[in-house]
């Protein structure tokens, strides 16, 4: 084997790899579109009014951002073919970590929903039964496809805010409450902007490098590696 179809094999196995992340941990224009909904989520809660619409549209978001997230891993990043990602043990560790954290507080939150609501059990609102569905559809987000930190926090947000405009409420921004829980709960709330606007940039630097990546592979091909 010649040195220079042995530079190639290293460097098309080096590509392989690179492109395999957007099977799984990079989202390119999908982390994008999850951190402008994150902000969107954030902000529309407490400020949008609270009609009907906008309830269903901010329950809808999480739902929607995961098909397009889909798709576009489908249609766009892995339309070459199909590479899994391989997880290192410390991500395989974190992802479980994560998952069995959003299980945990989904166990403790439905018991102590149903320890109050004991002797009426039928008798829950519409809205708590949302509030308990979506905390379970988190836990199966989590497993499937929040597998990066980023997308963990982003999602979970997304969620939660879904779920608890589902019941009636919404996580508030700070300076737009005065008592010392809401205070609290909107101190929290901060770091998921913070999150998306991180998601953001992550998103936009993943999609540029895709584009680089995609053309390099084509070359190697020795096919035309096609419009972005």
């Amino acid at each position: 084997m010649s040195a220079n179809v042995e530079n190639r094999l290293h460097e098309l196995e080096s590509l392989t790899r690179s492109y395999a992340r957007y099977s799984r941990s990079a989202g390119g224009m999908s982390s994008v579109l999850g951190g402008v909904l994150c902000l969107i989520v954030y902000l529309g809660g407490p400020l949008l009014p609270a009609t009907p619409a906008t309830r269903a549209v901010l329950i809808a978001i999480p739902a929607a951002w995961l098909l397009a997230k889909g798709w576009m891993v489908r249609r766009y990043y892995q339309r070459m073919g199909h590479v899994e990602q391989l997880e290192t043990p410390q991500e395989r560790h974190m992802h479980w970590f994560c998952v069995a954290v959003t299980l945990l507080v989904a166990v403790i939150l439905t018991t102590s929903i149903g320890m109050t609501a004991r002797q009426h059990a039928w008798s829950l609102p519409a809205g708590m039964l949302g509030y308990l569905a979506l905390l379970w559809l988190l836990v199966v987000a989590a497993w499937r496809w929040l597998r990066s930190p980023l997308d963990f926090i982003v999602g979970t947000f997304l969620f939660c805010q879904a779920a608890v405009v589902s019941a009636g409420g919404f996580y508030p921004l700070i300076g737009t409450t005065h008592t010392h829980q809401g205070m609290l709960m909107s101190l929290v709330a901060l770091m998921f902007p913070l999150a998306a606007l991180a998601m953001i940039a992550r998103g936009v630097a993943e999609h540029r490098q895709f584009r680089e990546l995609r053309l390099r592979l084509g070359q190697l091909r020795g096919a035309p590696a096609g419009e972005s």
